[in-house]
């Protein structure tokens, strides 16, 4: 009987040491790119086309812009029209940053 209250009271002593006002450890780091590591237009098209688990051809669908041109986007680094960015934002449900050097064709 003495070690049950004895192994109680250490198990009530150790939950009283915790800071309940801490945040608990995330599962996965969010790594945000600084400017020294801009993502590109293309990178980021593929980064939000596969968050939201579409294939290059659904979004070429859906979107209207051909397969051939969101592959070079993604994997050639190609720009794309203006119009064709406003298309892939608008499916993708995300803006797209354009970097300084990086400016989209019209």
């Amino acid at each position: 009987m003495e070690k049950i209250i004895l192994s109680g009271i250490l198990i009530a002593t150790l939950i009283s040491m915790i800071d309940h006002r801490a945040p608990l450890p995330q599962s996965k780091a969010t790594v945000t790119p600084t400017s020294k590591y801009q993502l590109t237009i293309g990178q980021q098209i593929q980064l939000a086309r596969i968050k939201k688990g579409f294939s290059q051809n659904y979004l070429a669908r859906m979107s209207g812009v051909s397969l051939e041109e969101i592959v070079s986007i993604e994997k050639q680094g190609i720009i794309p029209t203006v119009d064709d960015l406003y298309k892939l934002q608008d499916i993708l449900g995300c803006g797209i940053v354009i970097n300084g050097d990086s400016i989209a064709r019209l």
